[in-house]
């Protein structure tokens, strides 16, 4: 394991410059476009947790978020391959991810909150 790393290492270190994969913009992850990946996969995975009937069980929640994320990682992956002028981006796949944890979190949030005025 440790070999084939240096070796990697190796070969990374030695190849041209221009032979090197391009690495994404990260700077981008706050643009507008990426706010609204943020938002469209947070509402996402909200309203995925809302609809299932077990909503009130432990796995409602992490599996509307999972399947907002494949739902996502594979919207960016079609638009590799349709044809219409759109493109892969890792950092739109990035932003969906982060949307729909943050769609999950917020539902947790609020069922939290809703435990917790019903307690008192």
């Amino acid at each position: 394991m440790t070999a084939t790393y240096a070796l990697l290492l190796l070969i990374g270190s030695v190849l041209p410059g221009d032979k090197l994969p391009t690495i994404p913009n990260w700077s981008t992850l706050f643009s507008p476009d990426k706010v609204l990946h943020f938002g469209a996969y947070g509402v996402f995975a909200l309203l995925l947790s809302v609809s299932f009937p077990e909503r009130r069980t432990k796995w409602a929640i992490p599996l509307a978020v999972a399947i907002a994320t494949l739902f996502g990682v594979l919207m960016e992956g079609l638009q590799a391959i349709s044809g219409t002028g759109r493109s892969f981006d890792p950092v739109d796949m990035v932003a969906n991810v982060i949307g729909a944890i943050l769609g999950g979190l917020c539902y947790w949030l609020y069922q939290l909150r809703n435990h917790w005025l019903s307690q008192r």
